[in-house]
């Protein structure tokens, strides 16, 4: 299967491709994606490009990869308003900081009610 031809970089037509399998119902939640190695061969480009659009879909929140184990499709995140949205390593931990500092505001909160602070 060869890529088609797009202005964008082959990675990126790659990902798209995974992507538009993935809402036709070819690939869906929990499936395993080939390895880098079959990508790249199935797609007829480099492993370096392969791993690059594996890369952007994890990014992207399409994939997660669990090591020794492969890359695996995942339910694209959505937000409020139904629109999908990205969540990056980097923005999880972000979250996960603003959790526990308005878990510490509640402490302080229920601290004070139940000790007559006012």
């Amino acid at each position: 299967m060869q890529l088609p031809r797009t202005a964008g970089h082959p990675y990126q037509a790659l990902a798209a491709d995974v992507v538009a399998q993935m809402e036709r119902g070819s690939l869906n939640v929990d499936d395993q994606l080939p390895s880098v190695r079959e990508l790249a061969k199935t797609y007829g480009v480099t492993i370096a490009t392969a791993q690059r659009a594996v890369s952007q879909l994890a990014s992207d929140g399409y994939v997660r990869t669990v090591p020794g184990l492969g890359t695996f499709v995942t339910a694209k995140p959505v937000d409020a308003a139904g629109s999908p949205v990205a969540v990056t390593p980097e923005r999880f931990a972000e979250l996960e900081a603003e959790v526990a500092e308005l878990a510490k505001v509640v402490d302080e909160i229920r601290r004070k009610v139940g000790g007559g602070d006012r």
